[in-house]
């Protein structure tokens, strides 16, 4: 994570994050390596605890600094808590699958005065690429992937890396420090997701998201 998206996480804080997902999963890279790079705690749900617990233990265990989840983790956690309105986080990163309107309003639930974003980026882009603060999407509406994080570019365009016009149908190219290499012992895919970025710096590339 760029250095400002990393102290907005923590803010100063002391209680790191909870890690209860499996380490072969993207979102791990910045749940666990963003606390520690901190100075923060990792607090690691233990080994053998069922998913169903999930939500008590993470009451008991929070508030945390900060706690990235699923979509599909907040429908987990709905419900589990023992003490609804209690805030498990001050920040709340929701990632990993399409974000709808009702999973935002579970976000907002989850951490009281604090903040719940979505957080969209393809793992060909180290993770996160965009962020959009929950709360500020019209009543019903899609949830927003947000603007690029720090560090990051961003372009909508068409089959000849032209901008499209606001409203135009495009596709969304992602840069910046984060993008891959491309695939291992796949050149040609590599070719065809990875091109050269046109409004960078020579030997900037863009990643097609498709």
């Amino acid at each position: 994570l760029p250095r400002p998206t990393l102290d907005a996480y923590l803010a100063g804080g002391t209680h790191g994050a909870p890690l209860f997902s499996s380490p072969a999963f993207d979102m791990v890279v910045s749940s666990m390596l963003t606390p520690l790079v901190g100075g923060a705690p990792v607090h690691v749900l233990p080994q053998g605890r069922d998913l169903s617990e999930l939500g008590g233990w993470l009451a008991v265990h929070g508030p945390f600094d900060f706690m990235e989840v699923t979509p599909g983790h907040l429908d987990l956690i709905a419900g589990q808590t023992d003490r609804p309105g209690t805030a498990l986080a001050r920040t709340l990163v929701v990632g990993g699958e399409t974000v709808t309107p009702r999973h935002a309003g579970q976000a907002r639930a989850l951490v009281g005065d604090g903040r719940a974003l979505n957080s969209y980026g393809p793992t060909e882009t180290t993770v996160a690429s965009n962020e959009f603060l929950l709360g500020a999407e019209e009543a019903g509406a899609s949830v927003p992937i947000g603007r690029p994080l720090p560090g990051v570019t961003a372009y909508v365009l068409d089959d000849l890396l032209r901008p499209v016009p606001r409203g135009v149908v495009g596709e969304l190219y992602v840069g910046g420090a984060g993008v891959a290499r491309g695939y291992l012992g796949r050149p040609g895919l590599t070719a065809e997701r990875f091109v050269p970025d046109p409004y960078g710096s020579p030997g900037a590339r863009l990643y097609r998201t498709g």
